[in-house]
């Protein structure tokens, strides 16, 4: 058995912080969204996705939609990483481990149980979320891996298959623990079973994210104290 992670939602406290950081980055352009509504748009989904996303939101803001087309894209592009800048600052700021996870994690390898982490996140965020959080340890660099190792990040199957393929591991032995929709669907597609992690969020509604969830076929469980049960 191989039990893959995602990182983000899963093992580290990051999304709430980089949902703030957007909202931030956003307001002083004029476009108003709250933590939950960016949370709802970008969970989950790969950097280029969330940068696509980020340049249509910047297309209804003025004076982005009288500016040249290659001003545009320019200004698109250096405001996402703007955005990434300030969200690597905030995490060096502080994040929390997920409740309870490195318990799991710890009880995982005293019992000899393969795992990774499988993230839409680039690597130089891995570490510093994992160091930052006490868990870098439980995840050397070759059991870590990321969107930007693959042609597509989830929902394709492509990063999932391929850390698979590196932990030695055919799909069908691979457990999946998600909290995004977009994660399970890779997990989906990827052949592997799925348990989606759905803590009750008060920024977030849950019910539409655990229908999501459900329909990919997560068993879905609301604390980490009872995922060794579920594995």
């Amino acid at each position: 058995m191989l039990v893959i992670f995602d990182c983000d939602g899963v093992l580290v406290d990051t999304e709430t912080v980089s949902a703030k950081v957007l909202r931030d980055c956003l307001q002083p352009l004029g476009i108003a969204v709250s933590v939950a509504e960016v949370l709802t748009l970008f969970r989950g989904k790969s950097i280029a996705v969330c940068a696509e996303q980020v340049a249509a939101l910047l297309a209804d803001s003025e004076p982005y939609q009288s500016w040249p087309v290659l001003e545009r894209e320019a200004f698109a592009k250096e405001f996402w990483a703007k955005v990434q800048q300030e969200t690597l600052v905030a995490f060096e700021s502080g994040v929390a481990p997920i409740a309870g996870v490195r318990d799991v994690l710890q009880s995982l390898r005293e019992q000899g149980v393969a795992f990774c982490v499988a993230s839409n996140g680039r690597h130089e965020k891995m570490q510093m979320t994992l160091t930052h959080t006490a868990l870098a340890d439980y995840f050397p660099p070759a059991n870590r891996f990321s969107a930007t190792d693959v042609a597509q990040g989830k929902p394709a199957p492509d990063l999932f298959l391929y850390a698979a393929s590196k932990m030695g591991a055919r799909p069908s032995e691979c457990i999946v623990v998600e909290d995004s929709p977009s994660g399970a669907r890779a997990a989906r597609l990827a052949g592997m079973s799925l348990l989606g992690y759905c803590p009750a969020e008060p920024l977030l509604p849950r019910a539409g994210t655990d229908d999501l969830m459900r329909a990919e076929g997560a068993k879905l469980f609301r604390h980490m104290d009872e995922l060794l049960t579920l594995l």
